[in-house]
């Protein structure tokens, strides 16, 4: 096992519509947002976006706090994540243990901080260690920053970092906005009807080795991206260079989106 894991190429990019969990009470919500959370940091997805679905707008909303909340460092979380009710339960949530959540006595290059002093192009930034550290800067009290600690310490961007460093989450209007408006150069649409991966496999594995991001977008638990392509209006074979099915000869009757989730990610990270 390589620690920290690199950061991935291409960049891994997923979609998932707002009615995920929806309905579920929010305590089991809670869980299963975790373990979405744990599918994102185990294969390296750096970003996640969520579409709006059947108006289910609040839903995405809780899904994104509660994502945002697993995603950030444990020492930052106080500064950084207000209370609010959507985090109810989110003490139930396993930890990602990803390299940006290092445990204080740590030795790693790099850190999540928060700005906790700015004057005069000094700042102090929280990185989770016994004393903050000081660099030289301008940046707003209470802003999240990626700090390099050696040869000194400097805010440095995000993608510098060369390890998988968590991921970012967006929320879209709808599957039509996502679709034509987000910029991935490989997209796959997963789906029950679509081609056996295996069918695609040396000619998939060879696209990925040539793409900088690719876009995974998964389906509704009532409905497919055909139906739902379909409702809005859009030809699924305009906007996906590939529709597969990642779990060919399922034993159930349906495969819900979270366990489809792992399956699929499990498949690309072979073969990227």
């Amino acid at each position: 096992m390589t620690y920290p894991p690199i950061k991935p190429r291409p960049k891994r990019i997923i979609a998932v519509p707002s009615t995920l969990f929806a309905g579920e009470p929010l305590k089991l919500k809670t869980i299963k947002v975790g373990f979405l959370a744990r599918a994102l940091a185990i294969f390296r997805v750096e970003e996640v976006i969520i579409y709006v679905d059947k108006g289910e707008r609040a839903n995405a909303e809780l899904v994104a706090d509660i994502l945002r909340y697993v995603e950030t460092p444990q020492y930052l979380r106080k500064v950084l994540i207000p209370l609010k009710p959507n985090l109810k339960y989110v003490g139930l949530i396993p930890p990602l243990r990803t390299p940006h959540h290092p445990a204080r006595d740590e030795k790693i290059e790099f850190r999540e901080g928060v700005v906790v002093f700015s004057s005069r192009g000094r700042v102090k930034v929280d990185v989770g260690l016994r004393e903050p550290v000081t660099v030289r800067g301008y940046e707003h009290m209470g802003k999240r920053v990626t700090v390099k600690l050696k040869p000194s310490p400097a805010i440095v961007p995000k993608s510098v970092v060369p390890y998988y460093w968590g991921y970012s989450v967006k929320i879209e209007n709808s599957l039509s906005s996502l679709l034509k408006g987000i910029s991935a150069d490989l997209r796959i649409a997963t789906s029950r009807y679509g081609d056996n991966v295996a069918k695609v496999w040396n000619r998939l594995k060879d696209e990925l080795k040539r793409a900088n991001r690719v876009l995974v977008v998964f389906g509704a638990p009532d409905r497919g991206l055909f139906e739902m392509c379909e409702e809005e209006g859009l030809d699924i074979h305009e906007f996906f260079n590939y529709i597969l099915n990642f779990i060919p000869n399922q034993g159930t009757r349906t495969v819900r989106t979270e366990e489809a989730l792992y399956a699929t990610l499990a498949i690309l990270n072979i073969l990227a």
